[in-house]
């Protein structure tokens, strides 16, 4: 698969996996890893979102600490990587990463408007850009951590999508709660609960593959993007 490089705003040279989409009228997308780096599961979802008619293009947000990071889930010790590269990243150095994603789009005139979409880690950074950068949409599949950020009023920011695993262990009953009455306060945050479903539902052959369940969340995207 095709990688460019993106120059952020403080120099680095920025490895990301471009996946254009054979359609005429492709729009934009910035697509946010999981906690796994640009893996087999990541390039089959820049194919997968290619497919639907979305230009990609995936940021390796690892790069700064580890270039190249392709990690397997279900080894122990590569998801204990995982989340080591995870808790070693600056979060806000990684949002203003990925923009220099939206702003190659724009460069090469793509123009508006550029969406966003990220798993689980990249849930969380998806929201991120929603509140803090002049992204067009954004869509956050099983985001962890979103509690934290979500404002408790009515703000300025961009359209978000939430899709949230009712069995997510990552967000308790209490923690989801939380993150669904803080949604309901802002203008254009829809949030939708799958009932049954736990973290990475959406994630084909993963361990918590739901199918239907995918494709629910996967026309809910498609809706909201395209809207």
């Amino acid at each position: 698969m095709p990688y460019i490089t993106l120059t952020t705003d403080d120099g680095f040279q920025l490895p990301a996996l471009h996946m254009p989409s054979e359609t005429a009228t492709a729009r934009p997308l910035v697509l946010i890893q999981e906690i796994f780096g640009i893996n087999s599961a990541m390039k089959q979802a820049a194919a997968a979102w290619a497919a639907q008619g979305f230009d990609v293009l995936c940021p390796d947000l690892f790069a700064r600490q580890q270039s190249g990071v392709d990690l397997d889930p279900t080894q122990p010790a590569q998801f204990q990587q995982g989340i080591a590269l995870m808790q070693g990243m600056d979060q806000q150095r990684a949002v203003r990463d990925l923009d220099a994603a939206r702003q190659w789009f724009a460069r090469n005139g793509k123009g508006e408007p550029v969406g966003a979409l990220g798993y689980c880690l990249g849930g969380r950074l998806a929201v991120m850009m929603a509140l803090s950068t002049p992204i067009s949409a954004a869509v956050s599949y099983y985001g962890v951590g979103l509690e934290e950020l979500m404002p408790a009023e009515p703000i300025a920011m961009a359209p978000c999508l939430l899709h949230i695993a009712e069995r997510d262990a990552f967000v308790p009953p209490e923690v989801r709660q939380t993150i669904l009455a803080r949604a309901a306060l802002q203008a254009r945050m829809p949030a939708h609960v799958y009932e049954g479903c736990d973290h990475a539902f959406a994630r084909p052959g993963g361990e918590h593959f739901d199918a239907a369940a995918a494709d629910l969340a996967l026309g809910r995207t498609l809706a909201f993007l395209r809207g």
